[in-house]
Parts: C-alpha cells; structure tokens; sequence
C-alpha cells in the first residue's frame, strides 16, 4: 500500500472551451455516478457498488464536508449515461489539509479515457470555483499514481506541506 500525497493550485479562469458538454452533478446522478465510480478503479477504489453508493450519497450529504454541487462537473453521453465525473467540496472534514476547496474524486468510465475529459472537468471546476471567490483548490492522491500526477502537474498543482515558517503553504 502507497502513501498520498496532498496538492494544491491556485484557481484560475478556464480560457480554453471545452469539448464536451459539461454539466453540475445534481443528487438525481447519484446512481450513476456510483456505478461509475465503482467501474472506473481497478482496484484501490471501492470494494462494492453497494460501498459506492455509500460513499456517493455521503458526498450529496455532507459527509465529507459542503458539497459544492456548481464546482462538480459531470460529462454525460448522448446516451444520458454520466461518464466522467469530478466531485468537488467546500473543504474536506478530517484530516491535515489545506482549507480550501478540495476535489474529493476524479473518475472517468474505461472507454472513455484518454480524451482529456479528467483535464476539461478539472479545468471547469477550477474556473467555477475561481467565479465564487475561492483562490485555491485542493486534492488527494496516492503518491504512485503517476496519471493523475502528470495530469495534476499540467495544471500547476504544486505539493503541499502543512504549516512550515515557508512563506508559502506549497512547493
């Protein structure tokens, strides 16, 4: 089992048009939105669709801290089906984190990777997020998933280390 490591970024206005058609997460996609979140890990993620939905409708709920329904994109087919995801809270409860916003998952169907779609929702969060004032966002992730690094690393997520007589709260 591998350690996490948190980053951080500033919010900033989305300039790029996203090719897909992007939509807030509403309490109706909670169903879909488990099943693909439960699909779309290998492993690592969740052990059931039944936890899925636990952890889906914890998110709706507040669970984990204010859920941030406008901050939280989803990308639907034509089809209706929800087919990636990103989940965004006010500030995530527990836990040594920065006091922002923070994206609590990222998720994206199988066949559908590798069409920049975790890249549009992150950049659409961001951009909302930035709208409402808020100046930096924040994140989880674990320290070998060298995907969601590289991803995270193009949009200038930086890493994070909890107070330190550093000016700054990232490196």
């Amino acid at each position: 089992m591998t350690g996490t490591i948190t980053l951080i970024a500033h919010t900033a206005e989305n300039t790029r048009t996203p090719a897909v058609s992007l939509r807030p997460a509403t309490p109706e996609d909670a169903e879909s939105l488990a099943q693909l979140y439960y699909s779309s890990y290998e492993q690592g993620g969740v052990s059931s669709l039944e936890e899925a939905r636990t952890v889906i409708r914890g998110v709706f709920d507040g669970e984990y801290g204010p859920f941030l329904p406008e901050a939280s994109p989803v990308v639907v087919d034509d089809d209706g089906t929800v087919v990636a995801a990103a989940l965004v809270l006010a500030r995530r409860v527990g836990d040594d984190l920065p006091d922002t916003p923070y994206i609590f998952e990222l998720f994206t169907a199988a066949s559908r990777r590798r069409q920049g779609l975790a890249e549009q929702l992150v950049r659409c969060a961001m951009s909302t997020l930035y709208d409402n004032g808020y100046d930096q966002v924040s994140l989880r992730i674990a320290e070998d998933n060298a995907a969601a690094l590289a991803l995270y690393l193009t949009l200038d997520f930086n890493r994070w280390v909890p107070e330190t007589d550093y000016e700054t709260d990232y490196v």
